[in-house]
């Protein structure tokens, strides 16, 4: 089975990751890609803006910060795992694409990110997930 994983750095996210690690070790032959989408160099091309020469690397340690509590999880219990970081400005679709363009089975993500609403049920990326999703979507509170 292939899983998708996606990572934000939020509680959520590793709770999901935690989902996800046991779910692996019950499923045998299973690969699990731990995904990052990040949306912020998308935004700044698009409106236009101007990026320092280091300012790639910067994102690449945001992307780590977010993928390093998961990682931890999978390496801990010895269980494989890939990573991706894609760059997104609609998260949501960027995720659907993903999983439709590499055929993952199944989507594990957590029900809420690091966005800025608190106290919404179900989060708005997830949200969409489950709708525009072309596989399976797990959603881990």
């Amino acid at each position: 089975m292939k899983i998708l994983l996606t990572i934000d750095g939020s509680e959520y996210s590793i709770r999901a990751s935690e989902y996800a690690a046991k779910l692996t070790k019950y499923i045998p032959n299973s690969k699990v890609t731990l995904l990052y989408v990040d949306t912020l160099l998308t935004l700044i091309k698009t409106r236009g803006g101007v990026l320092p020469p280091d300012f790639e690397r910067a994102l690449d340690v945001n992307a780590e910060d977010a993928l390093e509590k998961a990682k931890k999880i999978f390496i801990e219990k010895d269980l494989p795992f890939d990573v991706k970081v894609l760059e997104g400005y609609d998260v949501a679709t960027t995720i659907a694409n993903c999983a439709k363009e590499f055929n993952y089975d199944q989507i594990i993500m957590g029900t809420r990110g690091l966005g800025s609403i608190k106290g919404i049920l179900l989060g708005s990326v997830s949200h969409k997930v489950l709708q525009i999703a072309p596989c399976a979507v797990t959603v881990v509170k």
